[in-house]
């Protein structure tokens, strides 16, 4: 059986960690957006160069990301199967 006082305190850690998670990417995400116009405005040639970096990227990271998303998907499964520590 769980105690649920640890689960009661393992949920509120989740959620205030996962609210800071996302202040922090909005906050980074407002960042790149606002980098992102003021080189289209230096540069008229930046859409097409970031294009082709885009699709570099992705394909580099596209490995990391699927291994990530893959055992977080192991973690739920565990948790879902009843599995706590």
């Amino acid at each position: 059986m769980i105690d649920e006082s640890a689960l009661k305190e393992t949920l509120l850690y989740l959620a205030e960690d996962n609210r800071t998670n996302y202040i922090m990417i909005a906050s980074l995400t407002n960042e790149i957006a606002a980098l992102r116009e003021t080189v289209r405005g230096l540069d008229p040639t930046f859409r097409e160069v970031l294009e082709v970096k885009r699709d570099e990227s992705e394909a580099i990271g596209e490995r990391h990301i699927h291994n990530a998303i893959a055992e977080y998907d192991q973690i739920v499964q565990r948790l879902k199967d009843g599995y706590v520590c």
